[in-house]
């Protein structure tokens, strides 16, 4: 394996486990910020204007789509949970709206 092979490879895998880490702060955040958690609204001040808001909550989109999966519905489906909050854009930016005002 030549040098260059290498660092190719360090800088393919380094950004797909920069995605999924930082992808997995995001969606949990963002999940928590449709439940109207004030540790959310705090993080959402402290961390971002709106511009770079909507910018991020595009790019992880497939990251909240998997982890309001894995958080609302599964346990919805197995009997853990009785209610199931509905993912909605809209609803999501409105309240990064409200919080970042």
């Amino acid at each position: 394996m030549s040098e260059w092979e290498f660092w190719k490879y360090v800088i393919i895998i380094g950004s797909i486990l920069t995605y999924i880490c930082w992808g997995f702060v995001f969606a949990i955040q963002g999940l928590l910020l449709l439940h109207g958690r004030p540790e959310a609204v705090a993080w959402l001040k402290r961390r971002y204007k709106m511009k770079s808001f909507m910018r991020e909550l595009y790019v992880f989109m497939p990251m909240l789509m998997i982890f309001h999966f894995l958080l609302e519905v599964v346990p919805k489906l197995i009997g853990l949970d009785d209610a199931v909050i509905r993912f909605s854009v809209s609803d999501l930016i409105e309240r990064a709206e409200e919080a970042l005002k």
